[in-house]
Formats: structure tokens, sequence, C-alpha cells
């Protein structure tokens, strides 16, 4: 079921509109994303490196440096400990080639999601330990390490977190008592009493902050630090950030926003030798990068080493000096990347038929156990069937130790996942997240009984459950122009927190229309509005649109459509509008996201 609803948040829109020189529909947008002063506007539009928060206000970020850069002076052993995702991925870059410049003996180690799960483990403690190590810097990780980083702590190394995941709590008589490690210092801006700003700041980014705050360290000991810009190490690490917000999904906005923006325009012309040698291998060498190619070509690639094999083919990506190395590593990533989305089809599929059938189909909380799944693609089955069904939903496969389930979930905003699996934790061996993302384990035996508790407690309404369609206005088809498309661009990057502008319009009439695709999941269209008529294309389940169509108006009149003949068919579309090029050709069209 979908619902729609237009965005009404008043304003200035033609005040604004000519105070930045942009459409007074760009201006009505940016009210829609909370931009309310003339101040924040002019922030959004064009906020630079230097409207970043300070990284003084991530709490304990002072003493890290200062350990850190006394650990380098003495020449102390260091090793990063990140994750298999892109965010621990590039965190993990960011410190070992940022404090490898600064002259620190550093190493790094990644888990491998199989056989050690999330995060710092027992195995990669006793390494360290073996290895002589004198202190361990966790990124994108660590929060709920609690009795792995006793262990180094027992072992006599200094240990850092640097994380930025829920901090983990127990609740005794309806009271959080909050879980802290027993690092020498903990940086994480989620943490509960934490005073930084922006909670939604990625590991990545906490990462490049920490490494910003050691180089601005080094050129002033007192007094305000200088502006990353004047922090050449901080500025060529700083697209790794940018990548894994994007790629960690993580919101757009505030400082976030400026990272990407920013992070965009320097991953162009980046001087890594690996990141040139993916953005080639994806096919975009050459051209202007959004954020759509992080979080859609660029990042499932890397995301692909640590599922299906090891992150560190991703790490060494970045890393390594040599050019035939990195084509080569590019090409695999790319390539295990295509066989994760032919799996990732298949395990779909049996999802939704399984969410579909009874007694499934009446839960509001989705628990889907699919037996044989590779366990690294269970999260991003989950978000794709949250996506078709518009509820929380968790996939669980079978993990190597005989009789253990794991897997990942992902929710919807009314919808705190890790909350509730707090309420559950009894029932689970491993768990961590945050509100809309989590990932689990448990004993077999245990799973309909997490089922059963998840869905009791549940306080979803059929509202929330509801997908929902948003739109910033209703735009008529004769106002749009490439002026229009001009001013919304420059509201990029678009991503969560910071969606792309989406408008409705209702009774369009639609003249004619083609599928396209190997897949049929393109469709091509001509429509009109009054006297405008316009190109739309809509990426769909063609044969399923179709069939909507049919229903509604009727299966001659449908024919009638495929010929481009005159024909009944009026709809109400959700769509946003955009130029499209095509050998030196340029006309607007719109792509339509929503019909009815």
């Amino acid at each position: 079921m979908e619902k729609w609803f237009e965005i009404r948040k008043s304003g200035e829109f033609i005040k604004i509109g000519k105070r930045f020189g942009i459409d007074p529909m760009a201006a009505r947008v940016m009210r829609n994303r909370g931009i309310e002063s003339e101040a924040d506007a002019g922030r959004y539009l064009y906020g630079s490196i230097q409207d970043l928060d300070s990284p003084a206000g991530l709490d304990g970020i002072d003493r890290a440096s200062d350990i850190i850069l006394e650990k380098i002076r003495q020449h102390k052993p260091i090793r990063v400990i990140g994750d298999y995702d892109i965010d621990g991925v590039c965190a993990t870059c960011i410190l070992v080639e940022g404090l490898s410049a600064l002259g620190g003996d550093v190493s790094y180690d990644i888990p491998e999601r199989l056989s050690d799960g999330y995060g710092l483990n027992v195995r990669l403690v006793k390494e360290a330990i073996r290895d002589g190590i004198d202190t361990l810097i966790t990124v994108d990780n660590g929060i709920s390490a609690l009795s792995q980083i006793q262990l180094a702590k027992d072992a006599g190394m200094t240990v850092i977190v640097t994380d930025h995941h829920s901090q983990p709590y127990r609740e005794e008589d309806g009271v959080r008592l909050w879980l802290k490690p027993s690092a020498d210092v903990v940086i994480d801006p989620n943490l509960h009493d934490c005073r930084y700003p922006n909670k939604a700041l990625c590991g990545a980014g906490v990462a490049w902050k920490l490494l910003y705050m050691m180089e601005a360290r080094l050129q002033t000991s007192k007094g305000s630090l200088p502006s990353p810009e004047g922090c050449p190490l901080t500025m060529e690490l700083l697209p790794f950030a940018a990548f894994a917000t994007v790629g960690d999904v993580m919101d757009l906005k505030g400082e976030n926003r400026i990272l990407v923006k920013t992070g965009l325009r320097l991953l162009e012309k980046s001087d890594n030798i690996g990141m040139r040698a993916l953005i080639s291998a994806c096919g975009l060498q050459g051209r202007a990068l959004s954020a759509y190619h992080i979080g859609f070509v660029l990042g499932p690639c890397i995301n692909a080493g640590g599922r299906l094999e090891t992150a560190h083919e991703a790490v060494a990506l970045f890393l390594s000096g040599d050019a035939q190395k990195t084509r080569l590593l590019a090409e695999h990533l790319c390539s295990l990347n295509q066989e994760r989305k032919e799996l990732t089809d298949r395990g779909v599929v049996q999802a939704m038929a399984e969410a579909e059938s009874e007694p499934l189909s009446s839960d509001k909380v989705l628990v889907i156990y699919l037996p044989g799944t590779h366990e690294s693609i269970a999260g991003i089955i989950a978000g794709k069937v949250r996506e078709r069904s518009g509820k929380p939903c968790f996939i669980l496969t079978d993990a190597q130790e005989e009789g253990l389930l794991k897997g990942s979930g992902r929710s919807i905003a009314e919808y705190s996942m890790y909350d509730e699996l707090v309420g559950c934790s009894d029932l689970l061996e491993k768990f961590g997240g945050h509100p809309m993302a989590a990932g689990l384990s448990l004993r077999a035996e245990n799973l309909e009984e997490f089922r059963r508790r998840l869905n009791e407690a549940c306080t979803l309404t059929e509202e929330d459950l509801a997908r929902k369609v948003m739109l910033d206005a209703r735009l008529p088809l004769s106002y749009i122009s490439e002026g229009l498309v001009e001013s919304l661009k420059l509201l990029e990057p678009f991503g969560k927190g910071n969606e792309r502008p989406l408008f409705g319009e209702q009774n369009l009439s639609l003249l004619s229309c083609r599928v396209l695709g190997k897949r049929r999941n393109v469709l091509k269209l001509a429509v009109a509005s009054g006297t405008r008529r316009m190109s739309a294309v809509c990426f769909c389940d063609a044969d399923s649109l179709l069939q909507r169509l049919a229903a509604k108006g009727g299966e001659d009149e449908v024919k009638k459509l495929m010929a481009g003949l005159p024909n009944s068919l009026r709809v109400t579309a959700a769509f946003y509008p955009e130029v499209n090029e095509y050998r030196g050709n340029r006309e607007i069209q719109i792509c339509i996201t929503n019909m009815k």
C-alpha cells in the first residue's frame, strides 16, 4: 500500500530564489529539507570545508591525538583494526595511509566476515599480541567489543576506539545502564553523553577527523585549529571519508553534505591509483561523479570483496602503489559485484515468497530464514524486502558453526531496530547496529521465539507501514525548464536525508510507450498535460506496470498506448525533471518513480 503526501512548508520562496539566484521551486525544496534561514540556505548551497564542525567536539579526540603522536615519536608499532564493509575499508585506508605519512610504524587487519564476524575479535587481539603490537586503533568498530578490548588491555596494549555505532546498554528496571569498553580512549559521536553535533558521522568520518586533529596538532599545539585546507594530508584523504559517508548510507545533512560535496570534486581528480583503477573498471573514467555513482556503482564493488571473499583486497586496492596490481584488483572486485548481484536477485525472490506466505504475511516485523543463502548478502536482501513490503525485515541464514544462524536487518524510520534487539538480547548470541540496520546471530532453536517476541512487542500501525511517497510540490509540465533543472542540481548531492526532489502531477495523458532493457525494466514514454508534451522514462517492472494500467483502463487502451495511438489512459505521476543528453542532443524529460 502507498500513501502520497505533499510537503506543505511555507516560506518566502521568491525572495530566497532572488537572493541566491535560483528558481523559487528549488527554494521550496530547500525549505522542505529543513532549511529555514538565509544563513542556513547559504551554507546548504555554498557551504565549504571551512564550515565543518570542529573535531574538538568529539570527546576524547584531543587525548587520542596526543597518545598516537607520542607513539609515532617513540616508533611504537601501531595496528589499525577495520571492518569488512565500505566504511571500515575507507576508515582503515585513512588511518593507515595517514599515520604512515606522519612517520608511524603502522599495520592493519580486518576480520573475515564468515569466520570472524563483525568487528574486533579474540583472534585479531591474540595476533596483535603475538606480533608485539603496542597500540590498537579500531575504526568503524570497537564500541561493543568489551571483552576483546579488555583482553588487549590485560596484555598491556594501548587501545583507542574510533566508532560511530550505537553505544551498547542493558536495561534494569526500565533504566538504561550504558556499557563502555575499557579502552584508553573511546571516540564515538553516538556515545550517549557525547556533545558532538553530527550524530550521523560515519566510521571513516571519525577516522578522518582524528587524522585532521593530529595533522593540525603538528602545526599548532594551542589555540584554534587551522582549516582542513591547510592540512594537505587531511585533504588528500578526504575523498575516502566522502566515499564511506555515501556508501554507508549516512544522512547527507550539515557537515556530511559538505564532506560529500567536496569529496566528490576531489575524487574525480584523485591521485590514488587504486581509486582511479576502480573508476576506470566501472566505466566512469572522465565522467562527473555523483553520490549515485558511489552508492550504486563504485561502492558495491568495494563491499563485494568483504562479502564474497575478503575485504583485504579492497584495502590493498587503495593502499597499493602498483598500477598493474590495482587494475587487476579493481577488475576482480567488479566481477565479484556482478556475482553478488545474481545471488541477491535469487535471494530476494525467495524472501518475498516467504514474506507473502502464511504465517509471515500477517507479521509487522519480518523474520525470514533463507537456508543456503550466502550470509554476506543477508543485509542487501533485507533492504530490498523492506523496500517492497514496507516492513522492517531480518534475513537469517546458516552460519559456519552448526546450529547457529546469522543475519542482518533493515528497518523503517518508525522502528528502532537496535532498541528492539536489546529487548530480545537474551535470545541472541551477538548483535549490534543502530536504529535503521543491525546484525545478529542466534541459535536455530530460538528463531521462532525471536520472531514471536519481536512481533508481540511491535507497536507499528498500518499508517507506519504504508509506503510513503513524499512530494515536494505539484509541478505542471509547463513549468519545467532547463533553468529549473540547473537550480535543482545545486541541491546535490542527493541521498539519505537530502533526497532527490520529487514532484507530482495529476491527469497526465500517456501518448506512447516502449519497453526497453534485457530484463524489461525500463519504460520509455511520451506524456502530455494541456498543450505541453514531454518525454518520460520509468525504471520499473514494465510488465507489472502495464498490467496495472490494463486493470485501470482496459487492455485495449494499453494496446493503443503501445502502438502510439490515441487512448483514454490518464495517470497521476511522481517524478523529477532532468536533461537527457544523447549523441549531442539535449532534451528535458521527466523520470517517473511512482504512478497511480
